[in-house]
């Protein structure tokens, strides 16, 4: 039976380079568990070595979390008031 990757895992593969010096070290891909912006920072794990292929890796993505608009402050890094 074949692994059938889940939403927000992520797999990344050693490159097979058969001497092309220019390919890529590694590819790989992640599922993704949530709509993605542009310019997004999506982070991950990766852990070395599935029990199949120690060449590869496996991992998942961090969770998004929504953080609160940071204060606005001034040079000093004092607290700008504003009229909200």
């Amino acid at each position: 039976m074949a692994y059938k990757p889940k939403p927000g895992e992520v797999c990344l593969f050693e490159n097979e380079k058969a001497g092309h010096d220019t390919a890529p070290d590694h590819r790989g891909y992640f599922i993704a568990d949530r709509d993605i912006k542009a310019g997004e920072k999506v982070e991950f794990a990766l852990w070395a070595g599935r029990a199949d292929s120690p060449r590869s890796f496996g991992g998942r993505l961090s969770a998004q979390k929504s953080s609160p608009e940071p204060r606005p402050v001034d040079l000093f890094g004092n607290p700008i008031e504003t009229s909200e």
